[in-house]
């Protein structure tokens, strides 16, 4: 099996392969052999998405574009968007995927984690990339290629691998649980 991940950042391609890792047990035999190719592609939507909406919308377009891009020589794209969106004046940070194999996509998303204020008014206000400034308000370099946001926040209890991973698995489960995902409800 060829998956193909529309990112070449650690943190996601880490999370993404440890998702497929986790699902792959689900299919009979579990000898599933996986090759995993990384890629850049662009996602059409800002550098901090600020909606659930241009979350998504990211994630997808990463993972039609790659598929496109391969000219269908994979079985399953990858696009991963991590941002940020807003409840009653609340900032959340969230991560989401998209599978797509060429005629059906699907999303998951992994836990949300309300994001100090001072991040919040930088992205949502000033437009800054939460990438940039969460590096200066940790006092580290890269963030986002580490730990990322949610590690910082976490004290690296969770960090943007496993929401990554998290949201991947979610992604996941239409193509590998078909029959759950294919089941009707009795008249």
């Amino acid at each position: 099996m060829i998956i193909a991940i529309a990112s070449t950042r650690a943190p996601k391609v880490a999370g993404v392969q440890r998702a497929f890792k986790k699902a792959a047990l689900m299919l009979p035999g579990s000898g599933l052999d996986i090759v995993f190719t990384t890629h850049t592609v662009d996602s059409g939507v800002a550098d901090t998405p600020a909606s659930i909406e241009a979350l998504t919308l990211g994630a997808l377009s990463r993972a039609r574009t790659l598929f496109t891009r391969l000219g269908g020589a994979c079985d399953l794209c990858v696009g991963v968007e991590g941002g940020l969106y807003c409840v009653d004046e609340k900032v959340f940070l969230q991560s989401w995927s998209c599978v797509f194999n060429g005629t059906r996509h699907a999303f998951g998303s992994s836990g949300s984690i309300e994001i100090p204020s001072a991040l919040a008014r930088a992205v949502m206000e000033k437009g800054a990339d939460l990438g940039v400034v969460v590096d200066g308000f940790a006092e580290q370099h890269d963030v986002r290629s580490k730990q990322g946001t949610w590690g910082v926040l976490t004290n690296d209890l969770v960090t943007r691998e496993d929401s990554f991973e998290l949201a991947t698995f979610a992604a996941l489960m239409p193509f590998f649980n078909l029959p759950m995902y294919d089941r009707q409800l009795a008249p």
